[in-house]
């Protein structure tokens, strides 16, 4: 849980300080509903894990609160395709998870952690190719990995060695905030990628142009200024991450 911890107090700064305004601006969330969200995620981690008998464990910070901002998420897509998008990442998320999970056996320290780096960097990547815009990845990171992890303690508890069902477990959280923070990184990097070669072939000289106007061309790219359009101005804000 302690990569976790690190990865939310530096997204808690990041948000305090404005740093990613835009990219909640996109899902719809302003930036002080994201730094509660942040904060949630933090104060359910001291929270006491919620003991069901002697089979069930459930831990809020790691399973409770990213299954409610799944659901946020998942309110917050903008058509039924992009809900069935946000499903399909789920799904395939989940599946990374249970793959990882049952073929590195966490029998060490080292070995969560690698659990945790491989589930959260893999389910990230997985999830933008499947959702396709940001809202549906990120409900694909959260949803996925809890779902994967109640698909493997329950494996573990009835198929492997019958110990206790535990949801939310640290290696999990670690999983929902590594998967949430390189999910986000991956989005914007390929808007920029996009919004870069928009530009570029924008500033391209029109084929025939008379070589009066090459020699125009060649002074604007020398002191380039750039103004949006209505259409730049709303691919800028709206863009998607395929």
């Amino acid at each position: 849980m302690t990569i976790g911890l690190i990865l939310l107090a530096a997204v808690a700064v990041f948000l305090f300080f404005g740093g990613s305004e835009r990219f909640f601006s996109k899902l719809g969330i302003p930036s002080k509903a994201a730094f509660l969200i942040v904060l949630a995620l933090v104060l359910g981690t001291v929270i006491p894990t919620l003991s069901f008998g002697s089979a069930l464990t459930v831990n809020l910070g790691g399973f409770l609160i990213p299954l409610a901002i799944m659901a946020v998420f998942l309110f917050r897509c903008d058509s039924m395709g992009e809900r069935l998008k946000a499903l399909l990442s789920i799904a395939a998320v989940a599946a990374v998870c249970v793959a990882v999970r049952m073929l590195i056996p966490g029998t060490s320290a080292g070995l969560a952690v690698t659990i945790s780096v491989v589930t959260g960097f893999v389910g990230a990547a997985v999830a933008c190719m499947v959702a396709g815009t940001r809202v549906s990845a990120l409900a694909g990171v959260l949803g996925g990995v809890v779902l994967g992890d109640i698909v493997t303690s329950l494996a573990y508890r009835f198929f492997i060695d019958g110990s206790i069902v535990s949801l939310g477990t640290a290696g999990a959280f670690d999983s929902v905030i590594i998967g949430v923070v390189f999910a986000v990184i991956i989005a914007e990097t390929l808007s920029a990628v996009k919004r870069h070669s928009r530009v570029s072939v924008h500033s391209e000289p029109q084929a025939g142009m008379t070589e009066a106007g090459s020699d125009n061309a060649d002074v604007e790219k020398a002191a380039p200024v750039y103004h949006f359009n209505e259409e730049d101005y709303e691919e800028y804000f709206n863009d998607d991450i395929d």
